[in-house]
This record gives C-alpha cells, structure tokens and sequence, in this order.
C-alpha cells in the first residue's frame, strides 16, 4: 500500500494524537480546531488507540507528540522519514521539517505572526524548519525532491 503524504506539513503519520478533539472522520466539511485541516482532504485519518490517563503515568505528556515513543523510536528511523527530513511536530506528529514550495516565506515575521493554513506560529518553529528546494522550473511528472510522490 502507497503512503499518502499530507500536501501541507508532509506528513505520512494519519493517526491523530491522543489529546485530538473528538471528530466525526466520515463527515465532510467539518474543520479541525486545532490546524483548520478539514475532513474533506483527511479521509485517511484514524483516531490514536486509547492512552492511559496521565494522571495516572507520572511523567507523560499525552498532549504532546513528541513524547510518543513509536513515533520517536520507530517512524523517525524508518528510510521514508529520514529521507523526508522528518521530526515530531508536539500537535500533529511526524512531519517534514521542509516546508511546501508554495509556502510564503517566514523570513522576517513577528514571532507572533501565524500561518493562515496550519495556525503555527513563528516562533514554535525558528530554526526548525527550512524552504523547499526550487521547483518552478521542473516538468510536470517530476518527483517531489522531498517527499519522493509525483503531483497528482
């Protein structure tokens, strides 16, 4: 089976993290609260299997991605990632640090400043994320230099 990487953050991750609002996945138009993703472009998705409580795991962070150790001790060293550039963003899990090419350049915004598509701010990912490579110049069934899929 084909992985399906996220048009935006790059991610191949489709489990959302434990702390995810409860959503109805199967119906369309309805935005996520925390990134303004809507499930008219997730149908991939699937909740994260049930955690226990961290009240009763002294020590975890359940709100956070980062703590997860499958995605820190498996998917990030897995060929795909490390390919990609990966890291664990604490809200939406494995995603490249390569930003779209298509992205407005973060250069000399407030760190205040916030992205109108995912709703990150600038100063939760200085020195973090990087540009895409030039592509303005490259064929219409070229492979992405990042994410290794071709447009569709």
């Amino acid at each position: 089976m084909a992985t399906m990487n996220c048009p935006v953050v790059g991610t191949i991750n489709s489990t959302l993290p434990p702390s995810h609002p409860d959503i109805d996945l199967n119906k369309p138009g309805q935005t996520c609260p925390v990134v303004g993703a809507t499930t008219d472009h997730h149908h991939n998705l699937h909740k994260h299997p049930q955690v226990p409580h961290p009240s009763l795991t002294p020590g975890h962070n359940f709100d956070d991605a980062a703590a997860c150790p499958a995605l820190k001790n498996k998917i990030l060293n897995e060929a795909k990632s490390k390919q990609m550039d990966d890291d664990v963003c604490p809200v939406v899990g494995t995603a490249t640090t390569v930003l779209p090419p298509d992205h407005p350049s973060t250069e000399g915004k407030a760190d205040d400043a916030v992205c109108p598509v995912t709703k990150a701010r600038v100063d939760h990912h200085k020195g973090k994320i990087h540009g895409h490579p030039d592509v303005s110049h490259a064929s219409a069934d070229a492979v992405c230099p990042v994410a290794g899929v071709k447009a569709t």
